[in-house]
């Protein structure tokens, strides 16, 4: 069981791919345009996501529904959120935060 829980948690991260934000979840990616990015802010939602972090995440909300197929917002963990925030801003400066 420690096994899978160390596995999951090692299998999550994120990084930023040209013009795409890349979410690794159990290894596998998932894609997201960073110019449909419409605002990113720190969020202390439980709800189910790719974040390890129960404190630190933030929550993604896109221009266009169909990016994640509902109106859920993308929540996430990154380890250094304000460089993490910087690099998102430098390719879309229309992010609101």
């Amino acid at each position: 069981m420690l096994a899978f829980v160390l596995l999951t948690l090692v299998g999550i991260y994120y990084r930023i791919d040209g013009d795409k934000l890349v979410v690794y979840t159990f290894f596998i990616p998932t894609f997201y345009p960073i110019d449909k990015i419409k605002d990113i802010k720190p969020t202390k939602s439980v709800l189910s996501s790719p974040a390890t972090s129960l404190t630190h995440r933030l929550a993604i909300t896109f221009s266009d529904r169909k990016i994640l197929k509902s109106s859920i917002p993308l929540i996430i963990s990154p380890v250094r959120q304000e460089e993490f925030i910087r690099q998102l801003l430098s390719i879309n400066p229309e992010i609101r935060h």
